[in-house]
């Protein structure tokens, strides 16, 4: 009986140094020094280096795919069984860590850093249950082959362009997700919204960076003295329990409000700052984005204020405003929505190009593809048995997620793991973080289902 947890403990050292490794590497997509090699920039590229060079260092054979994505072969059999991790990170706002970022910190038995739990730290997890399989010489029939890119966060243009290179594997995870196995990710599509609104006592709104992030902050320049807004700006602060401030800039005022990140996929757990600066907004100014804003979005997460709101098998749909832009009357936001494959594109569209109509407004779109594996497929089936033989959990049972994952980007692959249920990663929040006992547990998980789909 192979001890894999121990096998694991055995490796605790290095898996936490490879971690770390990428970890330093702050791998936020970078199009000012994009080109030829590196389509994401210099430091997606660097981190796509740092894990060939992993693989490399371990005798494995390794190829980078024109900086798009990379893989390391563990075995040399013809089939393969794919594990696929993301290199990119998501930005961070470095004035809300506790740490630096980019720097991994051990405290109370956990790792923080941006990237430790999304998705370098699970990436190495998966990586070393290849690599234990392969050191204990266990008979198997197919090659691991670990595939790692580098634009998850912004498209998955990595793996698009990778599979247009490399075949498919056999059968796959992505440990990109929770515990236990995945079967399902809802539609992803953002809705791309455009216009001229007159700006009124309005000058520029500016939030978020990512469509799939909760904007944290949301900055507004308004007409008048900084007098006009302090104490009512306050007291909005107050009565909402949120942070903020209020500054003289000249002839007009600064607001800044501050709210609180989370992945687009489940809004419900942050503090939107775009929507929640409208809905005070509204209280000083009669700007029609602001109206639109406050009407369609303040306090809704599910698309109820916007007609669209739709619970299917995978759960509700969700809408994140996660992204605004509005300078001299021009509009540009970006909202994120993650929709059940039973909502189809006219059901979204009708009713929001009703409202957007009210405003004068244009959007843009292409809804995606939803994800569904039967769960009583073998793959599932046997990733799951993994999960419950080192955890006893018996009561989580396969679930569909919000979130989308590489497991959209090849057939017969689901997301399991790295996130265990009743924790928080702080998955593109500040403080990102996972528990070293969770992690070596999760790479043990992963090694005994590799080898069970795989074993001969």
């Amino acid at each position: 009986m192979i001890d894999f947890l121990e096998e694991v403990y055995k490796r605790k050292d290095d898996i936490i140094a490879d971690i770390e490794k990428l970890c330093r590497i702050p791998s936020v997509l970078d199009e000012a020094t994009a080109n030829e090699g590196q389509p994401f920039g210099a430091a997606c590229k660097e981190a796509l280096d740092a894990m060939l060079e992993i693989g490399e260092r371990d005798g494995f054979v390794c190829e980078n795919v024109d900086g798009y994505a990379g893989h390391i072969d563990i075995g040399d059999e013809e089939a393969a069984f794919g594990i696929l991790g993301h290199l990119d990170v998501v930005p961070c706002n470095k004035e809300g860590w506790n740490t630096d970022p980019y720097e991994v910190t051990i405290k109370n038995g956990k790792l923080y850093g941006r990237g430790v739990a999304d998705d370098k730290g699970p990436l190495i997890a998966g990586y070393y249950a290849a690599k234990i399989i392969h050191e204990l010489d266990l008979p198997v029939k197919m090659k691991t082959r670990i595939i790692f890119g580098c634009n998850e966060e912004n498209g998955s243009k990595c793996m698009k362009y990778y599979f247009t290179k490399k075949p498919y594997p056999a059968m796959g995870f992505t440990p990109d997700a929770e515990f236990p196995v995945v079967y399902g990710e809802k539609a992803g599509v953002n809705f791309q919204i455009t216009g001229e609104i007159e700006r009124g006592n309005i000058i520029g709104i500016y939030s978020g960076t990512r469509s799939n992030i909760v904007p944290e902050v949301c900055e507004v320049y308004i007409e008048g003295n900084y007098k006009q807004y302090k104490d009512s700006f306050h007291q909005y602060l107050a009565t909402h329990h949120l942070k903020g401030s209020v500054e003289e800039e000249g002839n007009h005022t600064k607001l800044t409000l501050v709210g609180k990140s989370a992945h687009a996929s489940t809004p419900e757990q942050g503090i939107n700052a775009t929507t929640a600066m409208c809905h005070y907004l509204i209280t000083v100014s009669e700007n029609k984005l602001v109206q639109f804003i406050d009407e369609c979005f303040y306090q809704d997460h599910y698309g109820e204020k916007l007609g669209i709101a739709y619970t299917g098998l995978m759960g509700p749909l969700t809408v994140n405003l996660g992204v605004l832009n509005y300078k001299n009357g021009h509009v540009s936001m970006i909202v994120d929505m993650r929709v059940p494959h039973e909502v189809n594109d006219e059901q979204l569209t009708k009713p929001i190009q009703a409202h957007l109509d009210g405003c004068g407004l244009l959007e843009s779109h292409e809804l995606g593809k939803a994800l569904y594996i039967d769960p009583q497929s073998d793959l599932v089936q046997s990733l799951h048995s993994a999960y419950v033989e080192f955890t006893g959990d018996h009561t989580h049972q396969p679930q569909a997620i919000g979130g989308g994952t590489y497991a959209k980007s090849m057939p017969n692959c689901v997301a399991f793991g790295v996130e265990f249920p009743g924790t928080d990663n702080k998955i593109h929040q500040n403080n990102e973080e996972i528990a070293i006992e969770d992690l070596l547990k999760a790479t043990a998980i992963y090694a005994k289902a590799i080898y069970n789909l795989i074993k001969k």
